[in-house]
């Protein structure tokens, strides 16, 4: 089991907005436009697998006690280990969409990451939350661009 933490080189107390930054910073380099090693591919489908876990509360907070029982060498629950590798099946999966993806548009999924990245891929999901509302799509952008600018 890797450690997400160290693969995205943060802290284990990191907010979202931090694990977007390391992951974005960490997925330029090892995109398959920019690096076409053998090595990059593999760590490319690591790190969609660490933001998919740590990006998500549920997730994360079953990834951590895996973690933790791992460090501890405790026993761990068989079905947490279950969903832990259904979780690895799930990240190979967006892991070969997103490294077909160009890197400028995998990028400018990040914009859509709250309304979900298979919902911008594939244009079948609204983003929730905003309704009609021009006001509402100026902020959430002007949020999600500025948190962009603000990682490179």
């Amino acid at each position: 089991m890797n450690n997400h933490y160290e693969l995205l080189k943060i802290e284990t107390t990191a907010n979202l907005e931090t694990i977007k930054k390391a992951f974005r910073r960490e997925i330029a380099i090892y995109h398959p436009d920019n690096n076409k090693t053998p090595e990059a591919a593999e760590k490319f489908e690591a790190l969609v697998e660490a933001f998919d876990i740590l990006s998500t509360i549920e997730k994360r907070k079953i990834y951590d006690e895996l973690l933790q029982a791992k460090q501890n060498n405790v026993p761990i629950v068989i079905e947490h280990k279950a969903q832990y590798t259904e979780w690895q099946k799930e990240a190979k999966s967006k892991s070969k969409t997103y490294s077909e993806l160009s890197f400028p548009d995998l990028f400018l999924l990040d914009i859509f990451i709250e309304a979900g990245v298979e919902g911008a891929i594939l244009g079948a999901e609204t983003l929730d939350g905003i309704g009609d509302s021009a006001e509402g799509i100026g902020e959430i952008l002007g949020d999600i661009v500025g948190g962009i600018l603000d990682g490179i």
